[in-house]
């Protein structure tokens, strides 16, 4: 059975300032990450191979990184949301981020994700992807989504267009953790392209 399609469950968890969504896929937990532990974090995190392929990641990652990344990162995010990645499995290990918001005032939300090495080759960022993106057209009422992926990045770039996404054309970013500008392949997904997919949740049309 997809556990990305139907299965997925959202549950709403009340705080005092915002509502924080929980969602469980076939394997994953995603929820906001106020109680990823920061040495685990550092330890994922703390890998090359991620953050050049990633815009905003330093390298290398410190634990004054991840301070930062989550006094940052569990505060609102204007027309986003950020979830911690966490294997449903007894202790709920971390295991990556996902999540989406513009990059620049005004712009569509850009999906970002990344898995911890040890958990590559499972599908994990697949399942995490679909369900990020589930969340945002059926929550958050996104009406396009944004990606990029570095042009030697093959991984990514599948993982994207096996959700949805259609190639728009060659762009170039910032890369924080190579501090250059790098070539990426950039893509989007419209509401009504993901109301024709067959894993979507259904929810809201």
């Amino acid at each position: 059975m997809n556990a990305l399609s139907s299965e997925n469950q959202i549950i709403p968890e009340r705080t005092v300032n915002a509502p924080v969504h929980v969602i469980r896929t076939g394997r994953l937990i995603l929820k906001c990450p106020v109680d990823v532990e920061i040495k685990r974090l550092v330890f994922l995190a703390n890998n090359r191979a991620i953050a050049e392929n990633l815009a905003t990641m330093p390298y290398p990652y410190t634990e004054k990184d991840a301070v930062e990344w989550l006094e940052r990162k569990t505060e609102s995010r204007i027309g986003g949301k950020l979830f911690s990645i966490h294997l449903d499995i007894p202790g709920e290990p971390f295991i990556g981020t996902v999540g989406y918001g513009p990059m620049r005032e005004g712009g569509n939300p850009e999906i970002g994700y990344w898995i911890g090495q040890p958990y590559w080759g499972e599908g994990y960022g697949g399942e995490a992807a679909r369900a990020a993106i589930d969340f945002a057209f059926e929550e958050d009422d996104v009406v396009v989504m944004e990606a990029g992926a570095r042009i030697n990045n093959v991984t990514s770039r599948r993982l994207l267009e096996k959700c949805g996404f259609e190639y728009q054309g060659f762009g170039k970013t910032y890369s924080r953790a190579l501090d250059e500008e790098v070539p990426v392949d950039r893509f989007a997904l419209t509401r009504p392209k993901y109301q024709g997919l067959k894993w979507r949740r259904q929810g809201r049309a």
